[in-house]
């Protein structure tokens, strides 16, 4: 959809004229609040700029070295799902969790740890990783979902994201909005993105 330049326009004086109109307000509630309006004159209006510079500069991505690590993925994946399959003695859908519940539990004979609110045998990462200390195949499981989010997540997605006119993916970064004050960031969350895999 097309934004129109005069609509925008009047939509972002509107939000400068509330929070011109709201100032004298806050101001006297942060006054009120002692340490407060230290910590926001000295910490969080300076952070806007670097914010901001931030958010206009982007970040460069290589997209050859991540069509790269998805080609890896894509192969250490493939690797890892004949392998699974082998231990499980059959192949299977790794993403069902009925097919895996199946392998698991009625084939495999794995303890139930815990069950699912309709009584299933349960195949969720905290149960998969409880039987990962035990047995191979949980554990298997567990590295495959852990490569396939990298993957998805990022190797696939993050590309996608590049702003084709800057070359550079443009983040947004939140200040306010979570209750401890750390920094968020959206449209891709850049705070999210690991370091390495489990």
């Amino acid at each position: 959809d097309e934004i129109v330049i005069d609509d925008y326009t009047n939509f972002a004086a509107e939000k400068a004229d509330f929070v011109f109109r709201l100032t004298g307000h806050l101001e006297q509630k942060l006054a009120a609040r002692g340490h407060l309006a230290g910590l926001y004159k000295y910490y969080e209006l300076p952070l806007v700029e670097v914010l901001l510079s931030l958010e206009r500069n982007g970040i460069r991505i290589d997209k050859k070295v991540l069509e790269k690590q998805g080609e890896e993925l894509t192969k250490k994946l493939n690797e890892l799902e004949k392998t699974v399959c082998d231990v499980a003695g059959e192949e299977f859908n790794l993403s069902s969790p009925k097919q895996l519940q199946s392998i698991l539990y009625e084939k495999l004979e794995l303890p139930i740890l815990k069950k699912t609110p309709t009584g299933q045998p349960s195949t969720a990462e905290p149960v998969l990783h409880e039987l990962a200390k035990d047995y191979e195949l949980p554990r298997l499981v567990l590295e495959h979902r852990s490569l396939n989010k990298l993957k998805s997540t990022y190797t696939d997605k993050l590309p996608l994201e590049v702003n084709e006119n800057t070359g550079r993916i443009h983040s947004s970064f939140q200040q306010a909005v979570t209750a401890t004050g750390r920094l968020s960031s959206t449209d891709p969350n850049l705070q999210n993105i690991p370091i390495r895999t489990a």
